[in-house]
């Protein structure tokens, strides 16, 4: 008897939670179409504290979404991007940052306490939350072919190291992450770098060849964001700096991600020295071109697959550990703002 009333109440706590706007599939796959579904039911269920922007569009002309929560403030509002699936098997990234949008709007309006300080942050902060900006590549590596069927005859003909649920570029074969113009192109390369597009290791012919490049780079440069977390799955670490860009944050960059670490038990990395592995990633033109704060965010343990973990694992290995890192880096960034470099202190944004 005991049992079925548990049963019974968990079902019912299940389903009052799922009438109070919690959309988000962080158990089974989670489609890129599901995705955008999901961002348009937020978008409509919260208002007037988001808007639902197409930012872009990917090589198959799919859109890429971004969700702006905000709210109205005396104070001045600092910009902070949260950006996911740059590589296509990484969806632990999108669910991250899906699940964290959700939940952050149920605790702005009272019906969950996750964030339970979500409206003081909304007082400093507007998010901008972007949490599929490969959907092509997210396509292939779910096998998902809805959509971009044309396409499909052209796909098979690059050069796959694996398979497609470890696809990692975007839908012509160039990893997105490889490809930022941080001035290292020439340099970039991997341990498996690849001549000719691919699945994954090809870094394009030329900088920002990729529609997609273009459009977050064409995106971060009127938001110039006070701070970027580029959200990746493997290994659990903090990319932070480099030695091109560590002396324009005054110390602000390692203290953050420092205490960061310390909280969710994600290693800091050392600085990086090498552009040949550091380089034309999205954090990395950040600091470069803005002078602004971008940490690559690795989530979940190494493995010695070139796939994530099953989704079914989200919970276990990522939400666990990490529901609170974008709020750490927040208070941590408010904590230190007596250090921030003048390029911080005289913040300005082209986007209101």
């Amino acid at each position: 008897m005991n049992f079925r009333f548990s049963i019974y109440f968990l079902l019912l706590n299940l389903s009052v939670f799922a009438q109070m706007g919690y959309y988000v599939e962080d158990n089974l796959k989670y489609t890129n179409n599901a995705i955008n579904d999901d961002l348009y039911k937020i978008n409509k269920e919260f208002q007037p504290f988001v808007k639902l922007d197409t930012i872009g569009f990917s090589e198959f002309s799919l859109p890429i979404l971004t969700l702006k929560i905000h709210s109205e403030s005396k104070h001045k509002k600092y910009p902070i991007w949260l950006v996911g699936n740059i590589h296509a098997r990484e969806d632990y990234s999108s669910k991250m940052l899906m699940k964290f949008a959700n939940l952050f709007l149920l605790s702005v309006v009272g019906l969950n306490n996750t964030y339970d300080k979500a409206s003081k942050y909304l007082e400093f902060f507007d998010f901008y939350i972007s949490p599929v900006v490969n959907p092509d590549g997210l396509k292939i590596a779910h096998e998902d072919w809805v959509g971009i069927e044309k396409f499909k005859d052209s796909i098979m003909k690059i050069k796959r190291i694996d398979s497609f649920s470890a696809w990692k570029a975007n839908g012509l074969g160039v990893d997105l992450n490889s490809n930022f113009d941080d001035g290292n192109h020439l340099y970039k390369c991997t341990a498996i770098s690849q001549e000719v597009p691919a699945s994954e290791g090809y870094k394009g012919c030329f900088p920002a060849e990729a529609k997609e490049t273009i459009v977050l780079q064409n995106f971060v440069n009127k938001l110039n964001p006070i701070l970027t977390l580029s959200f990746h799955t493997k290994g659990n670490v903090l990319f932070w700096g480099d030695c091109d860009t560590y002396d324009k944050f005054n110390n602000v960059d390692s203290l953050i991600s420092g205490k960061v670490a310390q909280k969710t038990g994600l290693k800091m990395m050392n600085l990086s020295y090498n552009p040949i592995n550091y380089g034309c990633g999205l954090e990395n033109y950040i600091r470069v071109k803005l002078d602004m704060l971008a940490v690559c965010v690795e989530l979940s343990p190494m493995t010695n697959r070139r796939e994530q973990h099953p989704d079914n694992q989200f919970n276990k290995l990522v939400w666990a550990n990490v529901a609170q890192l974008p709020i750490i880096y927040l208070e941590e960034l408010l904590k230190t703002k007596e250090l921030w470099p003048n390029q911080m202190k005289n913040y300005f944004s082209e986007i209101d």
